[in-house]
């Protein structure tokens, strides 16, 4: 994982060309679309949650779950969560700043960050807006 955040070099077998395509000869795909799905894993994460039934699943999303240090400042939209939520987020100094979930089919929303826990039920194709401590603004 480590040579794959290296630039490619000509002549060298590994690392990753300016737009972000794996160098391993030949083209692999786990490298390019395994990278950077752990990538987004790191900053979002939704699963099932155990109340949840068939009829009515509920998801659980996950906020920073895995924040890198070397990435004290930064922001990421348009990450895709289970039950047709889509993410976007903003933090400053390792701390989420700021939420939005748009909700494209409707129902229950429930947040995770660090260990505070949420629930919001969202219509469909409404914007959830957040602020640091996951209250709606």
């Amino acid at each position: 994982a480590c040579n794959l955040l290296t630039p490619a070099e000509s002549g060298n077998h590994g690392g990753m060309y300016p737009n972000l395509f794996d160098a391993h000869p030949p083209f692999q795909i786990d490298g390019n679309f395994g990278f950077t799905a752990g990538l987004a894993e790191m900053l979002v994460q939704s699963h099932l949650t155990i109340e949840s039934s068939i009829t009515k699943p509920e998801f659980l999303i996950h906020l920073l779950p895995a924040l890198p240090s070397a990435w004290p400042n930064g922001f990421v939209s348009g990450l895709l969560a289970r039950g047709g939520f889509i993410v976007d987020m903003t933090w400053k100094k390792e701390i989420l700043s700021s939420a939005s979930i748009f909700s494209r089919n409707g129902g229950n929303c429930h947040l995770l960050l660090g260990k505070r826990l949420v629930n919001y039920v969202l219509k469909p194709h409404e914007t959830l807006v957040l602020g640091a401590d996951l209250t709606r603004q």
